[in-house]
């Protein structure tokens, strides 16, 4: 039953077979690699691998932090296209609407507003592509530091192939020795047991009265024979125990030194995370682009509390539509935005020059549809003021 309702529960999140045999693969494999190497002395047997597994586990490594790199850089395109989307819908709209009531000032704030998006994509499409510069170096240096196997799909370490010949080559002396112990214990088992069995045979031949001495002699001797075998096989494996012993502490050294070299190359290979890491961050996640952010603000509420102005629109609207002819009205507020302009090119004055570089596009698309819109106003009033006259 809770097995049941665990199965339940991982469908109704979202998760599926697959992914659930995936993740038990994976920790059945990490399981199998920590009984196979933690706990255990680095110098015994071939625990020397576990460096080399290392190593060429790190490929894997570096493919997943390419992938999580790249998902982010898809969600940062995605979003782009969709404030590019959403921003091009409302200018298209806002353009579409009637000109008796949406005209001048009040238009091209709202204009400023929905073409923001736009602006604010163009910093994210900035974001984006810097991480994607991130992303190609990375997998180039992946690439170089584990080339594709001859002849295989596989990824191994550049020097992994190197090292492990060392490493053989250090403990072939000693492999030699561990194996002959291990022949010599097998010999000495048998040999105990050929002894033991002997020792029950002449047991066996004392008890009973009536053997022949011949017999009994035979009996004794094969008993000695096996007792000195058995005696010979210790004393060589004393012997080899000592021999294999001065060459452990060879190889300890040997092996130490291998080792320092691998560290080296991991220690490449972690240093290469960490510097990607950090300059995915700097871009993903840093402040670096909240300069850029307030500029596009301040530009806006510029265009709304500033440029913006109702008083304008209704003496533009009133002459366009010959209500009246508002020369006191229209001189007023002449002055009034001749002051405006004064205090709007001092305050864009004291921006950066990067600034003023970044938003140069879209500032002309913007003067441009301004200018557009203009027209269009400029060509209404012409024809009202015409219709007015006859």
């Amino acid at each position: 039953m809770q097995r049941t309702t665990t199965k339940n529960l991982m469908a109704c999140v979202g998760y599926t077979s697959n992914l659930t045999t995936r993740s038990l693969a994976i920790d059945n494999k990490n399981h199998k690699t920590l009984r196979k190497y933690s706990g255990k002395s680095f110098f015994y047997a071939k625990n020397y691998k576990s460096i080399l597994d290392c190593l060429d586990g790190g490929y894997q490594i570096s493919m997943d932090l390419i992938e999580y790199m790249q998902d982010y850089s898809n969600l940062l395109q995605e979003h782009i296209n969709r404030l590019n989307s959403y921003s091009n819908k409302w200018k298209s709209k806002i353009k579409q609407q009637s000109v008796l009531s949406s005209y001048n000032t009040t238009k091209r704030a709202q204009l400023e507003t929905v073409r923001t998006p736009n602006r604010h994509a163009e910093l994210l499409q900035n974001q984006h592509d810097v991480i994607q510069n991130i992303i190609v170096t990375y997998r180039t240096q992946v690439e170089q530091m584990y080339p594709n196997e001859r002849f295989s799909t596989s990824h191994k370490h550049y020097r992994t192939d190197t090292k492990k010949n060392l490493f053989k080559a250090a403990y072939s002396s000693l492999s030699e020795l561990s194996n002959k112990l291990e022949q010599l214990r097998e010999q000495q088992e048998i040999a105990q047991n050929a002894l033991d069995d002997a020792n029950a045979q002449y047991e066996n031949l004392c008890s009973d009265e009536i053997i022949s001495k011949n017999k009994m002699t035979n009996a004794k001797e094969k008993q000695k024979k096996r007792k000195d075998k058995l005696g010979e096989i210790k004393r060589e494996i004393v012997r080899t125990e000592e021999e294999y012993n001065q060459e452990q502490e060879i190889y300890r050294v040997r092996a130490t030194k291998i080792y320092e070299e691998c560290r080296i190359l991991e220690q490449e290979r972690l240093d290469l995370i960490g510097e990607t890491l950090i300059k995915f961050s700097e871009i993903a996640f840093s402040s670096e682009y909240l300069t850029e952010q307030d500029e596009i603000y301040e530009d806006l509420m510029s265009e709304l509390q500033t440029q913006r102005n109702s008083l304008k629109d209704l003496n533009f609207w009133a002459q366009t539509y010959g209500v009246y002819d508002s020369t006191t009205s229209l001189s007023s507020q002449i002055s009034h935005n001749e002051s405006i302009s004064s205090e709007t090119t001092t305050r864009k004055a004291k921006k950066s020059h990067k600034s003023e570089m970044t938003n140069t596009t879209t500032i002309e698309g913007s003067v441009i549809e301004d200018e557009e819109e203009q027209s269009q106003a400029h060509s209404t009033t012409t024809n009202a003021m015409a219709l007015n006259q006859v």
